[in-house]
């Protein structure tokens, strides 16, 4: 018996894969408001984030408005790119949970890369590390 099979259409995943755009507040009079990236988009976005190409996951990450962004950047340290970077992935959910172990057993998940350095830094491993005694 063949089995019975519902499939969406095109227009169902467009409507699920629709997303809030990441807003960025300049000043009192301008806020840069920055679309989800399309499919497309984040094929170039993983290339970049596994060789690790920070201009270029921002250039993909802020599609139209990085010729408004990459001005503010040039006039910023380098960890307010890192921070804008992590808080975008983070928005539109780019980066997976880690599962980290804690001194005494206990597990989490984190997805924030600046809390696992920290949860890192008070003794906590990724699961899956063996306990390294020093």
């Amino acid at each position: 018996m063949a089995k019975n099979t519902t499939f969406k259409t095109w227009d169902q995943y467009v409507a699920e894969a629709e997303h809030a755009p990441f807003e960025l507040p300049v000043s009192a009079e301008e806020t840069i408001k920055i679309e989800a990236p399309t499919g497309a988009a984040l094929m170039q976005w993983a290339r970049a984030y596994r060789t690790g190409d920070m201009q270029a996951m921002l250039i993909t990450l802020c599609g139209e408005q990085w010729s408004r962004v990459e001005p503010l950047l040039a006039k910023a340290g380098y960890k307010a790119m890192e921070n804008l970077i992590t808080d975008m992935m983070l928005f539109f959910d780019l980066v997976e949970d880690v599962e980290l172990i804690g001194p005494g057993g206990g597990k989490i998940l984190e997805k924030d890369p600046r809390k696992i350095r920290a949860l890192i830094k008070q003794g906590y491993r990724p699961a899956g590390e063996a306990d390294s005694r020093t």
